[in-house]
């Protein structure tokens, strides 16, 4: 063989090599996003079925899953055709199997129906998301509203809310000092601030018979927080690192839904205050002093629930008023008055999971609790000072299990109640030890059941488990704490400050990071603010009592 053929041969050889290793090999897997599609929802009621409210329903839901960037949404048009081709059924009446089967000859991984519903109080938005595989419901929850325009507005947080049970999954694929790189970006839904649990795989189970993988073990190694995003790229810092485990490179990482991104435990390598998460900016603020239909008396409490309803304790008005998340009023309840549904200087409200609303009745030393509409369900509570007695009803908060938490500022204690206003246990006594409380006004309670009280003369904030075991308390710079939340995306502390006029950040282990407003009557400034929560979508809303008014906050 003459020496340029042996060269040909070669090559050839070469070449005919590497597109074999090429075939053979398996590539990491990208992170890609799921695709999703939205079936006209069924219609039920007068209303509902003469607006055609099904179809404007899906359509609303369509464009805001598409908002939220983490899946990819068929396109309604193609969507149809398929519907139409197959004979799967007609719009409203596709039912999970149907459903099932439509999203497979799509290609989409879920489906979402559900149902549009009128009656006299408003409309009810009943959504289920199936997952095509196995037919399987993986989520379904409803949005309430009192009118079409109430509903279409609050789609957007709907949806973030239904997004945050999904898990994005993905790798850490590298590795910079203190800052590890994910391969899961801004085109996968990634956000700043999201957390994601980290694990590497351990061991292989097999059949001990057949031979078949059946698992592979999971060993958690820590949590990162998000940083920075690029388009198909994430940065991330450790915010807890497991005993005895590293987070390295090659690990697992699954996101933390927005109502469990929540840091229990110490910090592990954040370096500063500021990294830990952006700083709050002020959006809008609403009300002024009065007594009309979004005006405020002093109001002292507020909640704002996952759907991005704003509950707000018009505390000198004696009503509960209700906004969206922009501040536009849905609708309110409550006169002054002792009986049943009117409430005399109620200091504070509470919402459930299932959007029952609990007020704290101060001046009638009671709780009331009302559903969704406003419709009085029931009440407990007397003056005194035996248990299940009030003297001075000054803070509402609801667990993760349902339980209601209260707090009284001149019994000094905390009282925890079912949902039907069975007593269930209390702790607390005046002084100014660890547990004990001194003129407490606010408190709150986190996903782990961990409760957080607004300790106010005694300038701290102090900490406890479910069953009212101290765990830690949380001074810095405080003058008089009126109220706390938990940030959900960060699992920071916001603490309201009624004397300083100034919302305090703090990391879980009672970092101070920074503050925000001051005294004042311009947007970010306060007088004497008492309330304070933070909804799903991590908007931050203050009760501004001395001025009257509702101020949103976010990051």
């Amino acid at each position: 063989m003459r020496p340029h053929q042996r060269a040909r041969a070669s090559c050839a050889i070469f070449i005919f090599a590497l597109l074999l290793w090429t075939t053979f090999q398996t590539p990491v897997p990208a992170a890609a996003r799921s695709r999703i599609a939205v079936v006209d929802l069924e219609a039920q009621g007068e209303k509902a079925k003469s607006q055609e409210l099904g179809k404007v329903a899906a359509q609303w839901l369509t464009t805001a899953f598409v908002n939220q960037g983490r899946f990819d949404v068929i396109e309604r048009q193609a969507l149809q055709k398929v519907i139409e081709e197959q004979q799967l059924g007609m719009a409203g009446v596709i039912d999970v199997n149907t459903a099932a089967q439509l999203g497979r000859v799509l290609g989409a991984t879920y489906m979402v129906t559900g149902a549009v519903t009128s009656h006299r109080q408003g409309l009810d938005l009943n959504v289920k998301i199936i997952e095509t595989e196995s037919a399987a419901i993986k989520v379904a929850d409803r949005l309430a509203a009192g009118s079409v325009g109430a509903l279409s507005k609050r789609i957007g947080p709907f949806v973030a809310q239904l997004v945050s049970k999904f898990p994005l999954r993905g790798f850490i694929i590298h590795q910079k000092g203190n800052t590890f790189i994910l391969d899961v970006g801004k085109s996968a839904g990634t956000r700043v601030g999201m957390q994601f649990e980290v694990y590497r795989e351990g061991e292989i189970f097999k059949h001990p018979v057949s031979g078949e993988i059946l698992g592979i073990e999971k060993i958690p190694t820590g949590k990162l927080q998000v940083t920075e995003i690029q388009e198909k790229l994430a940065f991330a810092r450790v915010v807890e690192q497991k005993t005895d485990e590293t987070v390295s490179v090659g690990h697992n990482i699954v996101s933390i839904g927005a109502d469990k991104s929540r840091t229990s435990g110490p910090l592990i390598g954040v370096p500063s205050a500021v990294g830990t998460s952006s700083a709050l900016r002020f959006a809008q603020a609403w009300g002024m002093v009065g007594t009309g239909t979004g005006d405020f008396q002093k109001p002292y409490g507020i909640a704002a629930d996952g759907a991005g309803n704003v509950y707000v304790a018009d505390t000198y008005n004696s009503r509960i008023q209700v906004f969206d998340s922009s501040g536009t009023f849905i609708k309110s309840w409550g006169q002054k008055g002792t009986g049943s549904g009117s409430m005399t200087l109620p200091f504070d409200v509470a919402v459930d999971g299932e959007g029952n609303v609990y007020v704290a009745d101060t001046y009638n030393s009671r709780v009331q609790k009302f559903d969704v509409n406003g419709v009085f369900l029931g009440q407990w509570g007397q003056k005194g000072k035996g248990s299940s007695d009030f003297y001075f009803l000054s803070g509402i908060a609801v667990g993760p299990d349902g339980a209601v938490y209260t707090v009284d500022a001149k019994m000094n204690r905390v009282q925890v109640f079912d949902n039907q206003g069975r007593f269930l246990r209390s702790w607390g006594r005046k002084g100014k030890g660890s547990g004990d409380f001194v003129k407490p006004m606010g408190l709150t309670v986190d996903e782990s059941g961990n409760v957080y009280v607004a300790d106010s003369k005694m300038r701290r904030v102090q900490k406890f488990d479910s069953q009212g075991r101290f765990l830690a308390a949380f001074t810095d710079r405080l003058l008089y704490p009126a109220d706390v939340a938990i940030d959900p995306y960060t699992g920071n502390l916001l603490i309201l400050d009624a004397a300083s006029h100034l919302i305090w950040e703090m990391s879980p282990t009672g970092q101070n990071l920074r503050s925000y407003g001051g005294p004042g009557r311009s947007s970010g400034q306060f007088v004497e603010p008492y309330g304070l929560s933070v909804d799903g979508a991590g908007n931050v809303f203050v009760a501004d009592t001395g001025n009257s008014r509702v101020q949103r906050f976010s990051r």
